[in-house]
């Protein structure tokens, strides 16, 4: 393993934002349909905002917005979520026009958090299982541990506390958890064929772990068709994370494994970013077309983002020292001898 570079953090946030944008306006349509209508869809195809009735191509949606909020919070706090200014963030989001894409019990939160500045959930015994939107972003948060020694309880506490800005359940920490190791992991070099065994051990136990073992026995040989068959297409995280590894782990370039996680159909969106972060950190920025990157809304500030990001992520692992005072103005000092 090597630490990631600041190519690789860029790459990964814009696959993320590229596969979310190239999913978004297949959301819900069966594999099938979207071959019927679209055939082969290798670039960004028209979305309707509900609300304004307006066109767009290449606009991201929550995963990627939400993601984009936790690498705000880590950069301005030292490589550290901070949950006030990650979660005033997400409300922000939620009252504005991205409120559309948000699953309704991650909207119900946010507006629980807008009314009582309260932005973390308590861990719950809920037993309900996660869904990929929240799995997401352990994405930054994979990425924020792609540089330096690796901490495992430490990763395993900023996947909960990312979690845990909207959902308490321990199913929800786990999946981010699992896509932060699974980042991680692409991150630093390791090959596509070990990223499903490697995160089944690290999560240990749990239904996210039994489906990456399952996965993992699938990929020698099994077309991607019959691993689609066997997950499902849907939005919960035992399905959207294995078919994103299946896809990604098929292609030979960037474009070949998003355009094959969108191609799936159901939760494209999720699908498509979790795809597009893998993806980005095989090559990084340098291996993105650049049409892709053209088409994409918000390309800019995801540009921007990604230096001071990896300069945080240095920061936090001990590899850069800031000298600037913090304390004021640097007092008086006497004269060397």
């Amino acid at each position: 393993m090597t630490d990631a570079s600041e190519n690789t953090f860029l790459g990964v946030l814009l696959g993320m934002a590229i596969g979310d944008a190239l999913g978004a306006p297949l959301i819900g349509l069966g594999g099938e349909e979207i071959a019927r209508r679209y055939g082969s869809v290798t670039s960004y195809l028209p979305l309707t905002d509900p609300e304004s009735g307006e066109t767009h191509r290449g606009e991201f949606t929550d995963e990627s917005e939400i993601a984009l909020c936790l690498v705000e919070s880590m950069t301005a706090n030292g490589g550290r979520i901070d949950p006030e200014t990650a979660g005033m963030r997400m409300v922000h989001l939620a009252a504005g026009a991205s409120r559309h894409w948000l699953q309704p019990a991650t909207a119900i939160a946010l507006d629980r958090a807008g009314e009582t500045l309260e932005f973390t959930l308590p861990l719950s015994d809920d037993r309900q299982p996660a869904t990929g939107d929240v799995a997401t972003r352990g994405v930054p948060v994979g990425l924020m541990h792609a540089v330096g020694r690796f901490d495992p309880a430490r990763l395993h506490a900023d996947a909960l506390l990312a979690a845990q800005l909207t959902d308490g359940s321990p199913a929800a920490a786990e999946a981010v958890a699992g896509v932060a190791y699974l980042t991680r992991l692409a991150a630093t070099g390791v090959p596509p064929r070990d990223w499903a065994q490697d995160t089944a051990g690290f999560l240990g136990s749990g239904a996210l772990a039994g489906s990456l073992e399952r996965l993992d026995g699938m990929l020698d040989g099994v077309p991607v068709s019959e691993i689609v068959t066997a997950f499902g297409d849907g939005i919960l995280a035992e399905a959207v994370i294995p078919t994103a590894i299946a896809a990604t782990a098929r292609g030979e370039r960037f474009e070949d494994g998003v355009f094959a996680a969108v191609k799936m159909g159901g939760a494209t969106d999720t699908r498509g970013a979790l795809a597009g972060s893998l993806a980005g950190a095989i090559g990084g920025a340098a291996g993105i077309p650049q049409g892709l990157i053209d088409g994409l809304e918000g390309r800019i500030y995801v540009a921007l983002a990604a230096p001071w990001f990896y300069k945080a992520a240095r920061q936090r692992a001990g590899q850069l020292i800031d000298m600037r005072p913090v304390h004021g103005v640097r007092p008086h000092m006497p004269p060397r001898q």
